[in-house]
């Protein structure tokens, strides 16, 4: 199983796409969704947001994966791999998108056991979602061998 936690109260231009992938994912895949901080400074959302999820870090026993920036680049081959060794150790994975002012992913290095970048380029978080949940979907279609992923 995978669980995709993330900071955002609205998907609105890419809900289509998310219900899609979500639907075809079924029961496999667990989107929760964190409450973004409102109020304060971005510095004091981002200390907010990131000692959230850093809370929230410590007791997940799962593979743990934090979308950053500064995250490792992986090929679609590279994350089949990363989730197949994963699953082949029978252990579940969770997945962590930060807010819209980011996180401070220095402070949460060492409660993740991966970081992964989508790139460099700042995204919406609909957009990092659907990417997400797109390359989930490609996984599982890969290892079925089904002719989606070509």
């Amino acid at each position: 199983m995978i669980k995709i936690y993330i900071f955002a109260d609205s998907y609105k231009h890419f809900s289509g796409s998310i219900q899609e992938y979500t639907k075809r994912l079924r029961k496999w895949v667990e989107i929760i969704e964190l409450k973004p901080v409102k109020k304060g400074t971005p510095d004091q959302i981002i200390a907010s947001e990131t000692k959230i999820l850093a809370e929230k870090l410590e007791y997940i026993k799962w593979f743990r994966i934090i979308l950053s920036p500064w995250g490792k680049n992986l090929s679609t081959k590279d994350f089949v791999s990363l989730i197949e060794e994963q699953k082949n150790r029978a252990q579940d994975i969770s997945f962590f998108i930060g807010g819209a002012n980011g996180l401070n992913y220095k402070q949460l290095e060492n409660h993740a056991d991966f970081e992964l970048s989508l790139g460099q380029m700042t995204l919406p978080h609909g957009l990092a979602l659907t990417m997400l949940l797109e390359q989930i979907y490609r996984y599982q279609e890969i290892i079925k061998g089904s002719g989606y992923h070509k």
